[in-house]
């Protein structure tokens, strides 16, 4: 299977605290973010599903 690249900012902050995280689980972030990418191709939903939007009253 063909792979693509991604590279994107985060806060030095933001990654240190990220790591520290994944490392206790056994993970790197950069697998962090692999299984997260695959659960949502997979499952065809995403977190921020209902995030954006409208809440009725």
């Amino acid at each position: 299977m063909a792979e693509k690249l991604i590279q994107l900012r985060v806060e030095e902050g933001v990654k240190d605290a990220a790591d520290e995280i994944f490392k206790t689980q056994g993970l790197t972030t950069q697998t962090a973010i692999k299984i997260f990418l695959t659960q949502v191709a997979n499952t065809g939903d995403s977190p921020f599903s209902n995030l954006f939007t409208k809440k009725e009253q």
